[in-house]
């Protein structure tokens, strides 16, 4: 464990002054500027909820493969990926501490954002309904959505190269566009990258207390699906990065 905490800990210290760092500042500053001083400022406070998450939802599938792959790129040129081979005894210690220090990173972003958000929607847009509660516990779940991306897109980087990882990430930004719409409403549970957006429709759908209410957009969304799709991102998740952290300690510092 000791050594898993030096090694998490050397990760924030190499990337203290990089742009993969100023990304995770300036991301949530720029999405919360965008969504006050656009037309989507006009919303109201489910809609500002639904389009400012439906944002987070969307960049993050080419946002994750960005940063994994600078990471990975930066490791190889400190020495050919020999600093993370031959600094600690396991390479999978590496592995864990790197993506651990990106889901931090993550985590604190979204969360900067909210915050960002909720301060410029209470001070700047003047809206008194604001569920603080409902904001967390969502940008939470969007968090545990893309720890399966993030663990995807790391190993894809080291074990093949940026450019595979940045494909992947474009074409889960395909996938996310046309699986949150009808097209997905059977299988989207089994597509890690368009998790978050339908859990946000999900939640949104959950606000309207009336069915006589609900648009029509959400008629298709029952409340057990969310359930459905949880237990399966919980599943996939647990299951996908055990199995990504195993072959990583099989690979031999060359990308394919």
């Amino acid at each position: 464990m000791n050594v898993f905490w030096h090694s998490y800990k050397a990760e924030f210290f190499k990337n203290k002054h990089s742009i993969f760092l100023w990304m995770h500042i300036v991301m949530p500053f720029l999405l919360v500027s965008i969504m006050t001083f656009s037309r989507f400022g006009k919303l109201s406070s489910l809609g500002l909820f639904e389009i400012f998450f439906k944002m987070i939802g969307f960049a993050l599938p080419l946002l994750t493969a960005v940063l994994c792959g600078l990471i990975a790129d930066q490791e190889k040129q400190a020495g050919d990926y020999q600093m993370m081979i031959g600094k600690l005894p396991h390479k999978t210690t590496t592995f864990i501490s790197q993506l651990c220090m990106l889901l931090t990173m993550c985590l604190g972003s979204i969360f900067l954002a909210i915050l960002l958000f909720m301060i410029s929607m209470k001070w700047i847009l003047h809206i008194n309904n604001i569920n603080y509660l409902l904001f967390f516990k969502t940008g939470g779940l969007i968090f545990l959505s893309v720890i399966f991306l993030y663990s995807l897109y790391l190993i894809l980087a080291y074990r093949f190269n940026t450019g595979v990882c940045a494909m992947v990430g474009f074409s889960g930004v395909i996938i996310v566009a046309l699986a949150s719409t009808s097209q997905g409403d059977s299988i989207w549970m089994f597509l890690p990258w368009v998790w978050s957006v339908r859990f946000i429709d999900f939640i949104a759908a959950l606000q309207f207390n009336d069915l006589d209410k609900i648009p029509i957009k959400y008629l298709s969304y029952p409340q057990g699906g969310m359930n459905v799709g949880f237990w399966c991102m919980g599943i996939m998740t647990i299951f996908c990065v055990a199995v990504y952290i195993f072959s990583f300690h099989f690979w031999g510092d060359r990308q394919e």
